[in-house]
């Protein structure tokens, strides 16, 4: 993965030990635009792994897990990271997700899925373990899914926040995150750098890929996903895809219709589709949607995602993590805001 970067200023990776100070402490800019408006509360659901593999990447690994200043400057850029989200989003919750290390479910359904990913640097990990135990120690609401990606947690997150009366913001790279967006939620979409970053509602998905939202896993599973080691159905991408979801509901509905599908795929192409979806237990089809459906049934407290920690509390901890410059940020981003 190519650096990436994250902010305008970067600090100087030959002094590490002595991060840029921290912009100064504002409300954060959706919150400023929404004051004073009734509105549902917002829950910002992050994918931590994300954040951690970008900030990992423009912060440089040397020292990783040593304690030194290699942790601290890795950390630094993560919370700067999640500061930048929460200054683009004004979320009263924050709840974030991280993939289970231990075990896949996914995997375990097909051995292949992300079989094509190199090892993990054992720096990356340590990162990612330091993340997660100080946004507990900021007061943030870290799930970690036994045998799930940080992308069930956003699903389930949203789900849940839906029934508790919530909107929500779900910051990930992971374009399988599409699938959630409806009226009550969008995604902020991580590219290389804040400024990049893109706001992706319904509108942006009709627009952009000429499908609903709700199509986007089916548009998906059609066209393979290939830093998932998926392959889609032969002779099919975005195109084709977008084109026969844009005439048929659901692929089923298409398939019931074999000579609208041929036609609108092209024959030999159309009929590759069909043979697929009579292939019983070796579609590729059906695996991929499968594979690609995120859960949204996994326990989420949204009231307790609310921001609670004292700002001080927050100083204190940027002080032990040798981060003061963050501490004012920080209190802005994650901390309780005043009644």
């Amino acid at each position: 993965m190519e650096a990436l970067s994250l902010f305008d200023t970067q600090p100087d990776h030959t002094t590490a030990t002595t991060p840029p100070p921290a912009p100064p402490s504002h409300r954060p800019r959706a919150h400023r635009r929404r004051a004073g408006a009734s509105r549902r509360p917002t829950l910002l659901a992050v994918d931590g792994n994300a954040l951690a593999h970008r900030a990992f990447h423009a912060y440089g690994t040397a020292g990783m897990g040593t304690g030194g200043a290699g942790d601290r400057g890795a950390l630094y850029g993560f919370l700067a990271l999640l500061a930048a989200v929460c200054d683009r989003t004004g979320p009263d919750g924050i709840v974030v997700g991280f993939d289970c290390r231990s075990t896949s479910a996914r995997r375990a359904r097909y051995a292949a899925y992300k079989a094509n990913r190199p090892d993990k640097d054992p720096a990356l990990y340590a990162l990612l373990d330091l993340a997660a135990a100080a946004l507990a120690e900021l007061g943030v609401s870290v799930v970690v899914p036994p045998g799930w990606e940080a992308d069930d947690v956003l699903a389930s997150a949203a789900r849940a926040a839906s029934e508790a009366g919530w909107r929500t913001v779900a910051a990930t790279s992971d374009r399988d995150a599409f699938a959630l967006v409806g009226a009550t939620t969008s995604v902020l979409r991580l590219r290389s750098g804040m400024d990049n970053a893109e706001h992706v509602d319904e509108r942006w998905i009709r627009r952009s890929l000429r499908i609903a939202p709700a199509q986007y896993t089916e548009f998906a599973a059609l066209r393979g996903d290939p830093s998932d080691n998926l392959a889609g159905i032969p002779g099919i991408g975005a195109a084709r895809a977008a084109a026969l979801l844009g005439l048929y509901p659901t692929v089923a509905d298409a398939v019931a219709d074999p000579l609208g599908c041929r036609s609108v795929l092209g024959s030999a192409v159309g009929q590759v589709l069909l043979d697929d979806l009579g292939a019983g237990a070796d579609s590729v089809f059906r695996r991929n949607v499968a594979l690609m459906t995120l859960r949204t049934d996994l326990a989420v407290d949204v009231h307790g995602s609310r921001r609670a920690l004292a700002p001080h509390a927050i100083e204190r901890a940027c002080d032990a993590w040798g981060l003061p410059a963050l501490a004012g940020r920080l209190a802005v981003a994650v901390g309780a805001r005043p009644a």
